[in-house]
């Protein structure tokens, strides 16, 4: 699972180094080897955009362990590092806390322990390399979709070049949010969130507007095609997943969602325009998103997508636990413009949503309130 992954390892002891080094050589795409904190900090200044990981030991001449790892959090405070020492005092340990390190593993080094440390650390990259993979083969999908349909309807072209740029700065954007989040608080940190809230809302606003425009200037002619409505919806989600995972719980037929879910291990076939359809899901999902964050407790949120089958039809249910859908809204919902979700910019996303559901010519939606919360119900007719 390492093959991609390109490490810098750390170590003045040339035995161990040597060792460890032919151990990462057969293990890692790429193993940059240096003999001290120094060293290990000009080849991270060099190749700092390729190396994805860090080992490294922390008594070494120069500059030790902690002080390069120090000066590597100044550069990049994401990447993971891991390291090997033989401390375990509170002092040692305090300071390796602050300063970011991902992990530790004492000497002498057990290569069991070794490696499970680098397996939990090296995962959450692969997992989000395949999302950037699975997000860049879908929106290039859509773009092909999008300039065909398009074609001699000038505000479809128009918004369409909009929202690509547009994609890549919310996105990025958002994770610059998260980011912001787990700085310390002071008075300089709350001023960034506040213009932060309302860059968001402009962005949100543009996003939709733009999404509205382009739904709305073409009659769509894509063609409905047999799919399979689980696969669309576990797609949806991984579309969405940079939302969910700081958000709330997913279940989809009772399954946690991860991003490494089999979108084929249930079956539910329908003709319908495939992409189109999950921008539906897309919609619905991150309206809930919307209202759970409101919910102060992340185990306490949950959203559950249930798919379901007869004879006749094939239902995909929707269920929040965020306290259901305001009584002034509920006749309005999926009218444009009549949202009062604050992070929902201007409330087109429902009307999009039922437009799209429509134009299938054999489904239907519809909303209630369940419980605690709000319930989106589509139907399908076989």
């Amino acid at each position: 699972m390492f093959k991609t992954i390109t490490a810098l390892y750390v170590e003045d002891e040339e035995q161990i180094k040597n060792i460890v080094s032919s151990l990462f050589g057969n293990l890692f795409a790429r193993i940059i080897v240096a003999a001290d904190g120094k060293e290990g900090l000009d080849q991270f200044n060099q190749l700092k955009d390729e190396i994805d990981i860090i080992i490294t030991d922390i008594n070494m001449p120069k500059m030790n362990g902690l002080e390069m790892c120090e000066e590597i959090r100044k550069i990049n405070t994401s990447v993971p590092i891991i390291i090997t020492t033989a401390h375990n005092d509170k002092d040692f340990l305090h300071r390796a806390i602050k300063v970011g390190i991902s992990d530790f593993v004492t000497k002498p080094m057990n290569m069991e322990v070794l490696l499970n440390s680098l397996k939990k650390n090296i995962e959450p990259i692969l997992l989000q390399r395949k999302l950037d993979k699975q997000l860049e083969q879908h929106q290039e999908e859509r773009l092909r979709t999008a300039k065909f349909s398009a074609i001699g309807q000038l505000a479809a072209g128009i918004t369409h070049e909009i929202n690509t740029p547009l994609t890549y700065i919310k996105a990025s954007f958002e994770m610059m949010g998260y980011d912001i989040e787990d700085l310390p608080d002071s008075k300089t940190k709350d001023e960034i969130v506040k213009n932060i809230s309302r860059i968001k809302d402009g962005l949100f606003r543009i996003e939709n507007i733009v999404g509205s425009m382009k739904e709305m200037s073409q009659q769509s002619k894509m063609e409905k095609e047999s799919s399979n409505i689980y696969s669309t919806v576990v797609i949806s989600a991984i579309l969405a997943y940079n939302k969910i995972k700081h958000i709330s719980n997913v279940y989809i037929n009772d399954e946690h969602f991860s991003l490494d879910m089999d979108k084929e291990s249930q079956t539910y076939m329908v003709d319908i325009q495939k992409q189109r359809i999950e921008q539906v899901w897309v919609i619905i999902i991150n309206n809930a998103m919307d209202e759970l964050m409101k919910i102060k407790d992340f185990n306490d949120r949950r959203l559950d997508i249930n798919i379901s089958s007869d004879e006749t039809h094939i239902n995909v249910i929707f269920r929040d636990n965020a306290g259901g859908i305001h009584d002034d809204i509920f006749d309005h919902l999926f009218e444009p413009f009549k949202g009062k979700k604050e992070s929902s910019g201007m409330g087109v996303g429902l009307s999009i949503a039922k437009k799209i559901i429509a134009d299938q010519g054999n489904a239907s939606i519809d909303a209630y309130n369940e419980g605690n919360g709000a319930v989106f119900k589509i139907q399908f007719t076989l």
